[in-house]
């Protein structure tokens, strides 16, 4: 039988398990939340970069006037895409490294949870054992 201070150690290491496992999920919220940003604006170059290929072609003498300003317009558009998703890569690496971190911390008590169970099983078990071989040699010798 577990003492109680090893049922305590339990607890808390179930408890601490717990806590990393709500950090861990904030942290996926946050690297979830940084990705689809991510996405969404590669998902707007990409409509720009269509858009610029299929709508810059001229087809009257007056949209030639407006073809070079519509050209200059995606293009800084698609420019300023670019610099934000250049500036969200080093944040979306250091939320998937705290992630990592977060796993591998929540990981850690979870292996320590599970092994000092089965390490207070085991001891069970060879208590049981050694109150039975008792049992056995105290009912051989009567």
């Amino acid at each position: 039988m577990a003492t109680d201070a090893e049922r305590r150690r339990l607890r808390a290491l179930g408890v601490m398990e717990r806590v990393k496992g709500f950090e861990t999920d904030r942290q996926a919220r946050q690297t979830a939340e940084i990705r689809d940003r991510m996405r969404k604006l590669v998902a707007e170059k990409q409509s720009l970069l269509h858009r610029i290929t299929t709508e810059s072609h001229v087809e009257s003498t007056e949209g030639a006037a407006y073809l070079g300003r519509f050209i200059r317009s995606i293009r800084a558009e698609i420019e300023r895409v670019d610099t934000l998703i250049h500036m969200l890569k080093p944040d979306l690496e250091r939320a998937e490294e705290a992630l990592r971190n977060a796993l591998a911390e929540q990981k850690t008590f979870e292996i320590l949870r599970i092994s000092r169970t089965a390490a207070l099983r085991d001891a069970a078990r060879k208590r049981e054992a050694a109150e039975l071989d008792e049992i056995a040699l105290q009912t051989w010798r009567r």
